[in-house]
């Protein structure tokens, strides 16, 4: 059995009986399949035209929707604590042809959310995906949870990780942006004493997770360090893979990995790298498919 099938078969095990909770904003991705025709000769904008191939309109479930999605399939129970459905709106026209997004318009029908209070003994696993749109401004959890925050161009600068720094953390999350914008300098984060220095400002987590896009992830725990390079396989797209990614990694955080820790980002990267197989969010990891991934992997090794 190869290394990733052996460490595939470990997180199943260890996920199968587990009671997980969701907490965060789902959003409603929406693509317009259209074909770019040029520049308006009477104004500056740009022209397309819907595309002829009968399925001109599509829509996903993003957000804290689609992380309870890719963890359905591996755990006992999901349960969802979101906004109603079409409260946020994200939508994109795409050439499918070479996959290029040309526009994005965002709505965002947000209502004065309700306070909402969660016990974090009633579940095995707390996720919290906080994605600025207002929904965890009133959350509050008793007990440690699993937290991210999302930058976007909504709330960029405002939605920090320092935002929850009261709350004691089992483990946080943070893309490049994320991590620099909380230390209020950029960096690429290569250098561990750069790490430590973000895990001990106002993070608050037992546990560090660091995606750096192409240059894969980091791992921290004021101790020890693991940096994983990213699998590269064939990209259709990379929105959604942060917070497969994040699923994944939540999950892993409750392994024990003492004796190996560097195996503990595999299967979050591993998850990461087939969601960008397919378009944002139209399908879900599963278990059958991270096997079948990894398969594609061991067989070029070969």
């Amino acid at each position: 059995m190869s290394r990733l099938k052996r460490l595939i078969d470990q997180f199943a095990s260890n996920a199968r009986e587990k009671r997980v909770c969701v907490i965060g904003e789902t959003i409603i991705d929406e693509f317009i399949d259209v074909k770019y025709e040029g520049q308006s000769m009477k104004s500056f904008c740009p022209v397309f035209r819907h595309a002829a191939n009968g399925k001109e309109r599509s829509r996903q479930e993003g957000g804290a929707s689609a992380i309870a999605n890719h963890l359905r399939d591996f755990v006992k129970e999901v349960k969802l604590v979101t906004n109603p459905g079409n409260d946020i709106v994200k939508t994109r026209l795409i050439d499918r042809d070479d996959g290029k997004k040309h526009v994005e318009i965002n709505r965002f029908d947000i209502k004065k959310f309700e306070p909402i209070e969660i016990d974090a003994k009633e579940y095995d696993v707390v996720i919290v995906a906080d994605f600025g749109h207002g929904f965890c401004d009133k959350l509050r959890v008793n007990g440690k949870f699993h937290f991210m925050t999302q930058t976007n161009s909504n709330n960029f600068g405002y939605n920090r990780m320092s935002k929850w720094k009261a709350y004691p953390k089992k483990s946080a999350c943070l893309d490049l942006r994320e991590a620099s914008l909380q230390l209020n300098y950029k960096t690429d984060f290569a250098s561990r004493e750069v790490v430590r220095e973000l895990f001990n400002y106002e993070i608050g987590a037992e546990k560090l997770f660091l995606t750096l896009g192409r240059k894969g992830s980091v791992y921290f725990d004021g101790d020890r360090y693991v940096h994983q390079p990213a699998f590269k396989w064939n990209v259709v797209d990379t929105i959604g893979a942060g917070d497969t990614f994040y699923a994944f990694a939540c999950m892993a955080a409750e392994m024990n990995f003492d004796e190996n820790v560097e195996e503990i980002m595999l299967i979050p990267a591993l998850a990461a790298s087939l969601s960008c197989t397919w378009l944002c969010n139209e399908e879900a990891v599963t278990l059958q498919k991270l096997i079948q991934h990894a398969d594609r992997f061991v067989q070029d090794s070969l």
